[in-house]
């Protein structure tokens, strides 16, 4: 039993590994031309809070506080990008879905063809963006795609055990889904650099002074 469930987490954690390399850093150096680790070194709290909450939804002011502390995030793409990346973008949980059915499938005894394989993969992808963003709750997924895929019905033999460690694998799914998040807003904010709004005053100080009060008074 022990077994079968660390193949399930290793596996995860190798397909999460691989997609924070070969996505996320490599296309944050591919379209950012920077060092990816000066810029994730920042974002290091956003993880760390990801982890303890296990909700994306909750750290999105932590993340928005980190990306600000690269210095190459405007606020203004922060505070859109952030937001809809954690509404709508679940690339930890997309992956560990396709993980947990095929680990169901084989446990079952249930053949797994190349055809199964991708079908898993478009359900995960479209699926995980409807997934409330709160802990465990991609488990009815689950279910519902490997029903799916493999033409089961109710509960699946050994989900249990998938149950059992989803404290832990959500948490790593929060991390993975918080640290793209991150990743893909100092991606948009290299390749659409938007200059942080200032108050200046127009046409001189004869015409406009702007007090500390924030009010604008015009003379002349």
């Amino acid at each position: 039993m022990f077994s079968n469930i660390g193949l399930l987490m290793a596996s995860s954690f190798l397909a999460w590994g691989l997609q924070v390399v070969f996505i996320y850093i490599g296309l944050f150096t591919l379209l950012s031309k920077s060092n990816p680790f000066e810029y994730l070194k920042h974002i290091i709290q956003a993880q760390l809070f990801a982890f303890a909450s296990a909700s994306s939804a909750a750290t999105i002011p932590t993340s928005l506080e980190a990306v600000r502390s690269t210095g190459k995030v405007p606020d203004v793409i922060g505070r859109f990008v952030v937001p809809f990346g954690a509404t709508v973008t679940m690339d930890g949980g997309a992956v560990y879905f396709v993980c947990a059915c095929i680990w169901l499938a084989v446990l079952n005894g249930e053949e797994v063809t190349a055809a199964s394989f991708f079908l898993l993969i478009i359900i995960a992808t479209v699926g995980s963006i409807g997934t409330a963003r709160v802990p465990s709750a991609s488990l009815g997924l689950i279910i519902t795609a490997y029903n799916t895929v493999f033409g089961g019905t109710g509960t699946p033999n050994g989900f249990g055990y998938i149950f059992a460690i989803d404290w832990f694998m959500d948490r790593m799914r929060t991390v993975t889904n918080v640290t793209g998040d991150c990743i893909v807003t100092g991606i948009v904010a290299h390749r659409c650099p938007i200059d942080e709004p200032e108050l200046t005053a127009i046409g001189g100080s004869k015409d406009m002074q702007i007090v500390e009060e924030g009010s604008v008074d015009i003379e002349g």
